[in-house]
């Protein structure tokens, strides 16, 4: 899409609550879809039902708050008294009212809307993602925002490290708290009763012991296990504001193998690399080959198994967190140069099916010459 430079109006419909390009441009969060308009002046429209209208009017951060009942009256007039004007009429009318006759939607923007504009001589645009280039780059309120969702975070995982760190190794190599088996489920309660009375959302909390975290999304379940790694990667979502927290530790209780101890070190120091080299204009996929580097030279390789499972580091070194729990930038494989202001996490990572997964990951601000650590949580292996 090539655009002019003269003004472009934008429109998107979507439900706030999941889609943060809305939720962006208004701070409002509504569970239902609702229209949103930026017309050729810059002046910004939203177009809400009476359930939500009032509280759009005090909260919503827009020019203009409309209500769907009043537009569709004032539609209808204009087209002749016409009785049964559709929402997608009364919203074409809206458009010509405000005299747009050419607007950008977002790629996630529903096809049988953008047909039926286009039948109605509007010329709709897609904007690939980004839509709101500005997004990646944090506003300073927005850097709180999401260091107040990491000081949650590291809370929630310090929950779950002491349930770990109080249980009794049985004679099965099973952990056991409160005269019970310590599951993964256990733990996972733990923290997301922690982080609802906190108001924060959990999301799929991972808590994966053994060789369930040789799988690096896998959210783990039933009892955890003596002497083996676990990971604990905690993500939730403000309820307040949106924004995430994303951080992950590893620990272990009992006696670490000499390779497992070796592989976390290793990670750590992977990580402290990536952070060494974060910076303006610094490109992720050089750091990110840094650390495969850095693990290959510790002797933690990259490949499969005989059985072709993958083993070793196979993810991104880092990721863009904010409204989104994965947005850009990334740091990865594929290039992309760093902004100073964007919120990035660093997560290095090892994974063997025979040993289990390591995985420790903060969250750092992008500035001028280095970065800066916003997640604050001590790292230490046995617990």
């Amino acid at each position: 899409m090539v655009l002019t430079d003269k003004p472009v109006a934008r429109v998107i419909f979507a439900a706030s609550e999941a889609n943060a390009d809305l939720l962006y441009a208004t701070g409002f969060f509504v569970p239902d879809p609702f229209w949103y308009i930026r017309d050729n002046t810059g002046a910004t429209h939203i177009i809400l039902s009476a359930l939500e209208v009032d509280r759009g009017r005090r909260s919503a951060r827009v020019d203009h708050v409309h209500e769907w009942s009043a537009l569709l009256e004032q539609c209808q007039r204009s087209q002749s008294g016409l009785a049964n004007l559709s929402d997608k009429a009364a919203i074409a009318c809206f458009l010509r009212v405000l005299q747009i006759e050419r607007f950008v939607v977002p790629h996630d923007f529903p096809v049988q809307l953008a047909d039926y504009f286009r039948a109605q001589s509007f010329e709709v645009l897609v904007q690939e993602e980004p839509f709101w280039p500005e997004r990646a780059c944090k506003r300073p309120e927005e850097v709180a925002a999401i260091v107040e969702a990491l000081r949650l975070t590291a809370q929630a995982i310090t929950v779950g490290i002491d349930c770990i760190a109080a249980a009794t190794i049985g004679q099965d190599g099973l952990l056991y708290w409160r005269n019970q088996p310590l599951s993964s489920e256990r733990v996972r309660g733990e923290i997301h009763a922690f982080l609802v009375r906190n108001e924060a959302v959990p999301q799929r909390t991972i808590v994966a012991g053994g060789r369930q975290g040789a799988d690096p999304h896998e959210v783990g379940s039933g009892p955890l296990p003596a002497h083996q790694p676990i990971i604990l990667d905690v993500f939730p979502r403000m309820m307040h504001n949106g924004y995430w927290g994303d951080m992950t530790r590893t620990v272990c209780r009992g006696q670490a193998s000499e390779r497992c101890q070796r592989a976390w070190q290793a990670v750590k120091e992977a990580q402290e690399l990536a952070c060494s080299q974060i910076r303006h204009q610094a490109d992720g996929h050089g750091i990110h080959n840094a650390v495969i580097h850095h693990l290959n030279q510790a002797g933690f390789r990259t490949g499969r198994t005989a059985e072709g499972l993958q083993e070793g580091f196979f993810h991104g070194t880092g990721h863009g967190v904010g409204l989104e729990i994965h947005e850009l930038p990334r740091i990865s494989a594929r290039p992309f140069v760093l902004q100073t202001g964007q919120v990035v996490t660093v997560e290095p990572g090892l994974y063997y099916p025979d040993m289990g997964g390591i995985r420790l990951e903060d969250v750092v601000l992008v500035e001028e010459h280095g970065c800066r650590m916003l997640s604050d949580l001590p790292k230490f292996l046995t617990v």
